[in-house]
């Protein structure tokens, strides 16, 4: 049992470590599209100029495409980004593992459960948490995904916009 116990607790530390990594991965992307939006709040007044400038034509509504897409991609980048950070397992007031769960607790009662659990219901414990870990890691890491796959157009919508502001 102890061996086992030793495997689950193993498994839910990598579970954990997979957590901060999608959390890690997360803050280059954010951090990207702020930059990216920087450099173009620089450039917006060329950008507006040229969008009030003259008659409606072919170039103005191209550019208005191409800063409703990068505002919409922008949008779904920072949201997905975010998304990563936004807690998703509450508490049940069941587990003297999950430390929500813990802190819902007063102390005598948390350490008065804790000693009268047996290594079977602990290892059960143990397996919920690798479940509930794996479970947010999977979103977490689905969301990053989708973050990052949707930054390669951002980029290419950026720079066009750039070197259209850049040209005015």
């Amino acid at each position: 049992m102890e061996e086992r116990l030793t495997s689950h607790y193993e498994s839910l530390a990598r579970a954990i470590r997979f957590v901060r990594m999608a959390d890690m991965k997360a803050a280059p992307i954010l951090a990207l599209q702020i930059a990216l939006v920087g450099t173009l709040a620089a450039r917006f007044d060329k950008l507006l100029s040229i969008l009030t400038g003259s008659a409606f034509g072919l170039e103005m509504a191209i550019l208005l495409i191409a800063i409703i897409l990068y505002a919409a991609n922008l949008i779904a980048v920072v949201l997905l980004g975010s998304l990563v950070y936004m807690p998703r397992n509450p508490k049940t007031g069941k587990s003297i593992i999950y430390f929500e769960d813990i802190a819902a607790m007063r102390p005598d009662s948390f350490k008065e459960q804790a000693k009268q659990m047996s290594p079977e219901k602990i290892e059960l414990q143990l397996l919920d948490q690798i479940y509930s870990v794996s479970q947010i890691v999977s979103v977490k890491m689905r969301y990053v995904r989708w973050a990052f796959i949707l930054s390669l157009p951002s980029i290419v919508l950026w720079a066009a916009l750039l070197a259209w502001g850049s040209a005015a």
